[in-house]
């Protein structure tokens, strides 16, 4: 089995990585899986990574990501990014807030775990239990209670995480999103001349991928005396900018390489 990371991500400050317009009340929504839960694009999250590689090592950029576009010599990088699966998300409560996740979602999780043969994230407890969340006062399959190694990335991850079936997961993780209305202003006339809808994730989300060592090489990565070492060094426990909304103070996400 090749080598493999888990990665962790939390989210610093709201998050969108939009999928471009669509019909309906949010006209920039995040993007989704084929079921309709936000997720990260493989390629959206390889790009953002790449770019933060290339400025503190370009050849370890291009060794474990591919060639630039631009380049004559197209060559594959030697590692394979998964998507980044946003799975607990904070939400408000008559508690303040507490962390849900779906059934779905914790399975998805465990597809990724199983691939990168890490030790597991949290610990189940089979009993559900009451929360009053925005939705009301629902009661979850299950709950979870985190590992040390992803309460440790962020301030406001809670230890208990209550985990809805599939019937009303995807209700109760849209209720968690936020959508922000913004506006362009005329300078002379003050009067709106483009007024548009963004989704994000909420501040405090925590995300889950993979990055797979395909155990394939290229003439950068013969130059470097360890691959994983030095790629592990660089990428771990660093900050990133997902989604384009840095200017606005938006999509700053803190990375755990595992």
């Amino acid at each position: 089995m090749p080598k493999a990371y888990l990665i962790l991500a939390y989210a610093v400050t709201p998050v969108h990585v939009g999928m471009g317009r669509a019909p309906g009340v949010v006209d920039l929504p995040f993007q989704r899986d084929s079921i309709g839960y936000p997720i990260v694009y493989g390629s959206s999250f390889k790009g953002v990574l790449k770019s933060s590689l290339m400025d503190k090592n370009s050849n370890l950029a291009k060794c474990v990501f591919g060639a630039e576009p631009e380049e004559a010599n197209k060559y594959m990088g030697r590692f394979i990014v998964t998507e980044l699966i946003p799975v607990f998300y904070p939400i408000a409560s008559l508690d303040g807030y507490v962390y849900i996740s779906t059934d779905y979602l914790i399975k998805k999780a465990e597809d990724i775990l199983s691939v990168v043969k890490s030790n597991t994230i949290y610990t189940r407890n089979n009993n559900g239990e009451e929360v009053n969340i925005l939705l009301g006062k629902l009661k979850s399959s299950y709950t979870v209670t985190l590992a040390n190694n992803v309460k440790n990335i962020g301030s406001l991850i809670k230890d208990k995480v209550y985990v809805f079936d599939n019937e009303v997961g995807l209700q109760v993780v849209e209720s968690s999103l936020i959508r922000v209305t913004r506006n362009v202003l005329d300078d002379n006339t003050k009067t709106s001349q483009n007024l548009w809808t963004e989704e994000y994730l909420p501040q405090g989300t925590v995300f889950i991928g993979g990055i797979i060592d395909a155990e394939r090489t290229n003439e950068l990565c013969k130059d470097i005396k360890n691959v994983d070492e030095e790629f592990k060094k660089n990428l771990d426990n660093i900050s990133i900018f997902l989604g384009g909304k840095e200017t606005i103070g938006k999509g700053l996400v803190r990375i755990k390489v595992i």
